[in-house]
């Protein structure tokens, strides 16, 4: 008989710029940082400048000091390909693995 196993956890965050935020992004995510070590950050539509990019560096100092401990993952999906360059260019790749589809992300962080 087969029987069905827990692969993974993980926290898939929607992120939009078309509202001003009446805190940091940070503050916002913090709540869900803690729920599993394996983040996906899906930033459609999205242009980044140096100031969203700063969010996401202090999204992810946060992150990485949660689950520093553990095996943990954070991932960018549906980044526009002018951000990518942007962000491949000054190395944030490096730091945050790029992928097309929230699929292609779980499985990048098998």
């Amino acid at each position: 008989m087969k029987t069905l196993q827990l692969k993974r956890v993980c926290t898939i965050l929607k992120l939009t710029d078309s509202a001003p935020a009446q805190t940091t992004l940070t503050d916002q995510v913090s709540p869900f940082l803690i729920q599993a070590p394996h983040l996906v950050l899906d930033v459609e539509g999205i242009q980044f400048n140096s100031m969203l990019i700063g969010e996401l560096v202090n999204v992810h100092r946060t992150f990485e000091e949660r689950w520093r401990d553990e095996e943990h993952h954070i991932a960018l999906v549906n980044l526009s390909e002018v951000s990518r360059a942007v962000f491949e260019r000054v190395r944030l790749t490096e730091m945050f693995p790029v992928f097309g589809s929230i699929g292609e992300a779980l499985n990048g962080a098998s």
